[in-house]
């Protein structure tokens, strides 16, 4: 029983096909878990530039006050800005303020 030139072709490229199906899912794979050893998703690298001078002083005032340190209270802001990207640093700024009073509200 000897097989056909046809047929021998139809075997071979089946055989060519499960090779490069393998070969792409293996790739896949390993695209997938390097992109998780990343220290942040591309998402939320990139950051959008916002100066200083767009969070008025009093605001600044007021969560120092709260902190009793500047430190911490940039340390909150860049918390509050990697949470939420896209987010003014006016809009962060009122929200550690919100957040730090309603934790010492419970």
């Amino acid at each position: 029983m000897a097989l056909s030139i046809p047929t021998l072709t139809f075997a071979m490229v089946n055989v060519l096909l499960a090779i490069a199906l393998l070969g792409a899912v293996v790739w896949w794979l390993r695209q997938r878990r390097s992109s998780g050893r990343r220290l942040l998703p591309a998402r939320r690298r990139a950051r959008i530039p916002s100066g200083r001078a767009t969070v008025p002083d009093s605001l600044m005032r007021r969560l120092d006050r709260l902190t009793k340190d500047r430190r911490v209270s940039e340390r909150l802001i860049e918390r509050v800005e990697f949470n939420h990207p896209g987010r003014s640093r006016r809009w962060c700024v009122e929200k550690a303020i919100y957040d730090i009073q309603r934790d010492r509200r419970s």
